[in-house]
């Protein structure tokens, strides 16, 4: 099956699916030493996105996004390609100054198309979601607001490979 997309960031790649139907930033989500998210109580905490085409919402946004999206790639942790609903400019800039295949604006319902596990291609330049084998299910969005307060209190993820807290 193949979904029409807008491509952010040129590329082709695939991978096994890692679907999560909530937003992302590569700042504070995913570790760039393992590759693996590690927000403290995130649905997807440990799991590794190396190598994954990752299909979210969004992107939060944030100032160190693409340094981290840098290292992540750097280090040879980041995902294979990505998928999003709405590409925002902090995420535009990571995956296009990091060369990460990245499309959004799919013609279809990914969330419903597309489940962890399954294989995937991306076709950035083109503008072509491949979906080429069907394994498992999406991940709802659990996000969560943490006050300072709270994160001061709260013992880092084993899976954060670096959390700096005032």
């Amino acid at each position: 099956m193949e979904i029409r997309a807008h491509m952010v960031s040129a590329g082709k790649a695939e991978g096994e699916a890692v679907v999560y139907n909530g937003p992302f930033a590569f700042l504070g989500d995913l570790s760039p030493v393992t590759g693996r998210i590690c927000m403290p109580r995130h649905r997807l905490e440990g799991q590794s996105l190396v190598n994954k085409v990752f299909v979210f919402t969004t992107g939060k946004g944030s100032s160190g996004c693409d340094f981290a999206a840098w290292a992540t790639k750097k280090n040879g942790n980041a995902p294979a390609a990505i998928i999003c609903l709405e590409s925002e400019p902090v995420l535009s800039g990571a995956v296009i100054a990091t060369e990460i295949p990245a499309v959004d604006r799919p013609e279809k319902d990914v969330f419903e198309l597309i489940k962890t596990g399954d294989h995937v291609r991306v076709d950035a330049t083109s503008g072509i979601i491949e979906i080429k084998g069907k394994k498992g299910a999406v991940i709802q969005n659990d996000f969560m607001i943490y006050s300072t307060a709270f994160l001061k209190t709260r013992m880092p993820s084993p899976y954060c490979g670096i959390i700096s807290l005032p």
